[in-house]
Formats: structure tokens, sequence, C-alpha cells
């Protein structure tokens, strides 16, 4: 391990400074000299906690690219998929999110965020997350971390009670857990009181997972957790000179929990609280900006309410599952007669609207359809409203683009398994008393 090294002169300033590296040694938990009251102070500081996965030292701006918690109820940001009784309920004195199996043969639950956080290279990304796995329970698996079905990061607890952390990977083109390591061969702290932090990892208490990550396709993964205010790194993952390959395929992930069961087993749950995703040393969203509208206006009789443009995200992108972000930026409507009324509103898959026309790919390069014959929408959250003269536009942006923190419910994106998206519709009111043509345009920002 490479130790880092300053002479600085002794005054005021070199004293703050050995005062500050030694804080920084202490949450580091590194062994090094740090001399003061010379001429010459010599600092030394190693690896450690006070330095991003990059080796920077972490007093670069965070900028946070998602956060959830369970206050009022389940965080709408999550994906539930449950079979053979599996279920998520919320635990209100709690503040969570409650996992639930029961008996039944291959009962289980998946509890992940819509959102799959971009990455940005040469940036650490950062992830906590709280819960609690209680007690192991034979031939149930729990899991907790920044994975998906294919990639990521987790924390498992197994059936018989062996605690491991694990990077899945999909390069071989189907998913791999290869590198899976049980807490005994940890290999920076294996949290059961025996390494330098004294810390004895009780799974049935709340606890705080932290990962971070390099990739750049072949960086390093640091897992651990938080005990008593203090960052504990318990198992380092090196990639780097070592693979042949990238170490996963896509850093673009949700944070997930989930319970399943094999065999015969009893009910089991476990408790997913908050998380949070940061991009370390700043962020700006990269992504391609594009742009579509109804080329022919929509006829819109007196008092009739009607979807006049919508977009969603094709199923796959480039043959691979589209797990893109799609983000609204900015919207027009016209009206050739007549005063209306105007919504958009997010719909939560294709079941909720009905077209006559076919959607229609924006572009090869682009990961969205756009559909200019919606006849009638059902459910859907409203995102802005507001009103037309005859005769007139109205322009609006829904969000201010490269602040993807703004407004949590302002993005599309698939479903679990990326056969359904959700939708963008754009619904008119003609009230005037006469018909009049309609048309829309969006703009909007494909992440990935």
């Amino acid at each position: 391990m490479a130790i880092i090294s300053k002479q600085v002169g002794y005054s005021q300033e070199s004293t703050l400074l050995y005062e500050i590296l030694r804080e920084l040694n202490r949450l580091s938990g590194v062994t090094g000299s740090i001399a003061n009251g010379s001429a010459n102070t010599s600092v030394s500081y190693a690896d450690g906690w006070g330095l991003d996965a990059f080796g920077r030292l972490r007093v670069s701006d965070e900028y946070t690219l998602g956060d959830y918690k369970h206050l009022y109820g389940l965080d709408p940001n999550f994906i539930d998929v449950t079979a053979n009784g599996g279920s998520v309920t919320f635990q209100a004195n709690q503040a969570c999110a409650r996992l639930s199996i029961t008996t039944a043969a291959n009962s289980s639950v998946i509890h992940q965020t819509k959102f799959y956080h971009q990455y940005m290279s040469g940036k650490s990304q950062l992830i906590f997350s709280t819960f609690n796995l209680y007690a192991a329970t034979a031939g149930v698996t729990k899991r907790t971390g920044y994975f998906d079905t294919n990639n990521g990061v987790y924390f498992e607890q197994a059936g018989d009670g062996t605690l491991s952390l694990c990077v899945r990977t999909y390069t071989s083109g189907s998913p791999s857990d290869v590198e899976k390591v049980a807490q005994s061969s940890w290999n920076v702290d294996k949290c059961n009181g025996t390494g330098a932090s004294g810390f004895n990892l009780d799974v049935t208490k709340t606890q705080i997972l932290f990962i971070d990550l390099q990739w750049l396709g072949v960086g390093r993964v640091r897992v651990g957790f938080v005990y008593n205010g203090l960052p504990i790194i318990a198992h380092e993952f090196e990639h780097s000179n070592v693979l042949p390959v990238v170490y996963m395929s896509n850093p673009n992930l949700p944070v997930r929990c989930e319970v399943s069961t094999s065999g015969v087993h009893a009910a089991a749950y476990m408790d997913q609280i908050c998380s949070t995703v940061i991009s370390e040393g700043g962020y700006v969203e990269a992504g391609q900006d594009w742009a579509a509208s109804n080329a022919t206006l929509r006829s819109v009789g007196s008092g009739v309410t009607l979807p006049v443009f919508a977009i969603r995200l094709k199923s796959t992108f480039n043959t691979y599952a589209n797990r893109m972000i799609v983000r609204l930026s900015q919207f027009t409507t016209l009206s050739t007669d007549q005063p209306l009324r105007y919504q958009l509103i997010k719909l939560p898959n294709a079941a909720a609207f009905t077209t006559g026309t076919s959607w229609v790919d924006v572009n090869t390069g682009s990961g969205v359809q756009y559909n200019v014959g919606g006849t009638a929408y059902t459910d859907g959250e409203v995102l802005d409203s507001g009103y037309v003269a005859a005769a007139q536009s109205s322009k609006g942006a829904i969000t201010q683009v490269n602040n993807p923190s703004a407004a949590k419910k302002n993005y599309i994106v698939q479903n679990y398994d990326s056969t359904d998206s959700e939708i963008y519709v754009f619904v008119v009111t003609n009230l005037g008393n006469n018909t009049s043509n309609v048309g829309a345009a969006f703009q909007w920002r494909e992440i990935y």
C-alpha cells in the first residue's frame, strides 16, 4: 500500500495540516507516522476512507443522483416484483419497507428503484443503504445493495447464516456471481471483532452499508459498513491488471433489496430503510437531446379532451434492455382556433394509454418512440398544466436540463424487465365552441 507523505515547515499552517491529516488517518484506519513539533513536520497517510474510489481526498463536492426514504408511505420511486405470496409493506412507525415471503415454494420479493443512476467516468460513485436483515432463515437468501439481475454489488445473507459480499457480472452474456467473498475471507476488516476496528457485525440490528466504486470498466470496488459514525471498509475487489475484460457490463444501476427462497423454508422478512447514490467530484448529466412533434395537427372538437402526443421508451436499444432515463426538458403546443387547457401527464404503462395508430421510432440512434394517434388514457400523474389562447402557443419547461434531482417524478423509465415503459402524454381540452386544430412538440434528453 503506497504511503503519501508531505514535508511542511513548522508553523500555524502546518499545525492545522497536522490536525487535519491526523483526523484523516483516524478515519482511514491506517498506520503511518505523524510527527509534530520540530522544524520540519512529517505527515504521512495511506489509502483509506479519507480517499474516494479514485484516490482523491474526500473534500470534493458530492452530487446526489438519487435519495430514497419511506416517510409517508412506500417511496413511489421503487418497483416491486413479487411471486408466490411475496409482499412489500410500509412500516409507518419504523419508516421502512418490509420485504416478506411466505412458506410457499419459490416465494420471492424484489424492491428496486426505477432509476438506473448514471455513472460518470472518472468520478467515484458512492452508495449508502440502511437495512435490517434479521436472523437467517434456512432456505432463504436476502440481499441488499446496488445491483440488478445482470450486474452490480451486493451484501448477502444465505440461509445458513453465511454473510458475503459480491460483485455480479454479465460479461459472459449471462449473470455470474463468481466474485462472491464470504465474511471469513474479507480482505480489509472481517467485521467480526477481530479486525483493527473491533467492529462485530450483527445483521439482526440496523446497519449502514456503503459501496464506493470506480468503473471505467476495470476499477476497484470497496464495500463496508458505518459504525458509530465511522466507515469501516470490509473488502476491496481489485480488477485493474487482474481481469482480461471489464468486471461488469453496466455501471448504471439501481438500489435493490430482495428476498428469495429454495426448498422448504419458514416465512421470513427484511427491512429496507433509506438509500442514496452520490457522484463524488461533481456531475454533468450526459446524454443526447432529441425532439419530435405531430406533423399533422390533431382535430379536437368543442369540449373534447384528447391525448394529442406521447413518447415512451423502446423495450430494447441496440438489442439490449433499454435502461435509459428520459427527462422532458421542453414542450410546445399550438391551437389554431379555440382556447385550450393542457396537461402534461406521466402514465405508468401501456395499459393506461389507448391509441389508434402505431408507435414510431424517433431515430435509430434514439431509444424513444412517439405516437400521434392517442384516443384515451387512464391513471397518471399531472406534471404540468395551463391554458392556451386561441391561435397562440404555450411553451414551458418542466425542470431545468442538467438538474436530475430537481423533481423526482420528472422522468420516464422501463419496467423491471424492460417490456413496458412509462409514458409522457400531452393532453388538451378544447374550451371553445368550435373544433380546433392542435399541435404539440416535445424536447427531451436520453440519459445513459
